[in-house]
């Protein structure tokens, strides 16, 4: 019998966390396992969750505390480490403040296990905004959108379609991943999965909404680089792109993928990008710019680069 496992990553989520244990306990398809780890909340959250489990008697739960603060991006690195540990087939990841609909992981699963090429498969979500200061998030529209599911289309840029908490990936995937991400690296585990999965030809999205998210002041992806921010925060940005094309190309390799020889040339250019922008090396920056267009996103990205040069 098939087994799944949903990875949780926790922090100051007292006031929301109660709905989404909720709608994880209450699926029609249970968890077998339930990872669920805290990066030092100084509120309540703990407590919450662990009297939670103990009510409900819920076995395979298990709530972890980081000794330090990780940050989101480490502390779902680690997640994503403990569950190989769990002879599990499938992996869904959680945010601490969503809802899903009951049938969420069924449908999921049942839709993974007619698709054995699959790797990963989104969804689409319904949005709900809980406060002003709350930035809401454009989901990317596939073109045959009317159809069940839509492959995700192949994409070389750090990019990601829909929000991680949509995603069931195989386990299988998450283990050859997490072989190739060392822990000096650092990336966002959505970015990550989603972008890795879309250059292999193994990513489609299943196109109707399996929950809820909310958006209030506190989202951890409401938090995005502008030109007010930090040079520091310039350069993080950089490095979070650069960890992504490092792991892509290990995985790559790895499948000796036909992208190989495309992928590499996206790692050397951001290898250089990063070295340049850290160095301040204004000349070589702006010829990269000027001759390496098509590596970047989009022309904001260029601009970036340049201005984040005179940044203190």
């Amino acid at each position: 019998m098939l087994q799944t496992a949903v990875l949780m990553a926790t922090y100051n989520g007292e006031l929301f966390i109660q709905d989404q244990l909720d709608s994880i306990r209450n699926q029609t398809l249970r968890p077998d396992v339930v990872l669920i780890r805290d990066d030092g909340s100084t509120d309540g959250t703990v407590a919450v969750v662990e009297a939670y489990i103990q009510t409900y008697q819920l076995e395979g739960w298990k709530i972890l505390r980081n000794e330090k603060n990780l940050g989101w991006r480490r502390n779902f690195r680690q997640l994503m480490l403990d569950v190989l540990d769990y002879p599990v087939d499938y992996i869904f990841f959680s945010d601490q403040d969503d809802t899903w609909y009951l049938d969420k992981n069924q449908v999921q699963v049942d839709q993974m296990e007619r698709h054995p090429d699959m790797d990963l498969l989104s969804a689409d979500i319904d949005i709900e905004v809980l406060g002003e200061n709350a930035t809401v998030p454009s989901n990317f529209v596939f073109a045959d959108q009317e159809q069940v599911l839509s492959k995700y289309p192949q994409d070389f840029t750090y990019h990601n379609y829909r929000q991680g908490w949509t995603f069931c990936l195989r386990a299988s995937y998450v283990r050859e991943l997490m072989a190739a991400y060392p822990s000096d690296l650092i990336v966002s585990h959505d970015n990550l999965t989603a972008g890795v999965a879309g250059v292999l030809g193994t990513a489609y999205n299943l196109n109707r909404p399996v929950g809820l998210h909310k958006r209030h002041g506190g989202n951890a992806s409401g938090n995005i680089l502008n030109l007010h921010s930090s040079r520091q925060r310039h350069l993080d940005e950089l490095y979070l792109v650069l960890s992504y094309y490092t792991i892509l190309e290990g995985v790559i390799r790895t499948r000796q993928h036909e992208t190989e020889s495309k992928v590499q040339a996206y790692l050397q250019f951001n290898q250089k990008r990063y070295q340049y922008a850290n160095g301040r090396k204004f000349l070589a920056t702006f010829g990269q710019m000027l001759t390496q267009g098509s590596f970047y996103d989009s022309l904001s990205n260029r601009i970036r680069d340049a201005i984040f040069l005179f940044k203190k």
